[in-house]
């Protein structure tokens, strides 16, 4: 397989075999540029141990919902790869039945890497990318500008009950500055923030700078859900602006 370029596998199945197969001599795919899964995180695990693809460009892996991701090969895979090291955008992105995770390059419109995780509850979509995209995952925290968008239709996040999972989840990105929110996840995210003690107000997202809020009444006045953060972060001696953004569901970048 030298000149393999492009590999998919997928799964219907939810199961992974108790006996896990034994490891193998090591494989190069020299030429490998994408590679596309979806499956339980074992398997990839196990694939990722036995192979090494020193050209890889994109990656979109789609994992079913577990309890416990244990997955350092795909840690391993995401910080060896030069080409992600450009990044400094990143995405979460929340529907009805998962939540996914991307990174992009400045000004780029798709992905170039995406982890997405199965999952129709709001409370263990939260969980599970909190866990997959924790404190080990590379590049987290070289992100300068963090999207967090919901398309569900109607909302399905519950008030306050994902609090701690919010901040699990944003804890990483030491290096965000400009955090954009849709409509409908902002109360929710900006609530979490609010839960943080004055003393603990710079210790998720330290250096932030700016909040984007959609604006779909054209307001513009600071709403209620965040105002206690910002006056904290303020007496903090790092202030935080909040601004005003409109999303377009055909592009990925905000518009002013």
């Amino acid at each position: 397989m030298s000149r393999l370029e492009d590999l998919g596998l997928g799964f219907q199945s939810h199961r992974y075999p108790a006996s896990r197969p034994p490891p193998l001599t090591r494989s190069v795919l020299p030429a490998l540029t994408n590679l596309r899964f979806r499956g339980v995180h074992e398997y990839l695990e196990d694939v990722l141990a036995q192979v090494e693809v020193p050209l890889l460009n994109n990656l979109y892996v789609t994992f079913f919902m577990d309890l416990d991701f244990v997955i350092p090969q795909l840690h391993h895979l995401i910080g060896q790869a030069e080409s992600f090291k450009t990044h400094n955008e990143a995405m979460v992105h929340t529907h009805h039945s998962g939540i996914k995770f991307m990174i992009f390059e400045e000004a780029r419109e798709f992905p170039d890497l995406s982890v997405e995780i199965s999952c129709g509850e709001s409370d263990r979509q939260l969980a599970s990318l909190a866990q997959v995209c924790s404190s080990s995952f590379p590049l987290l925290s070289t992100m300068v500008e963090l999207d967090i968008v919901d398309e569900s239709h109607p909302s399905h996040w519950k008030n306050h009950m994902e609090t701690t999972r919010w901040l699990e989840l944003l804890d990483p990105f030491t290096a965000v500055e400009d955090l954009f929110l849709s409509d409908k996840v902002a109360p929710h995210v900006c609530r979490a923030l609010e839960e943080l003690a004055e003393d603990r107000v710079t210790e998720v997202l330290p250096a932030l700078e700016n909040i984007f809020l959609s604006d779909l009444q054209g307001s513009g006045s600071v709403p209620k859900y965040i105002e206690g953060f910002v006056d904290a972060r303020e007496h903090s001696g790092y202030p935080v602006a909040v601004r005003y953004w409109k999303w377009e569901n055909d592009d990925h970048n905000p518009q002013w």
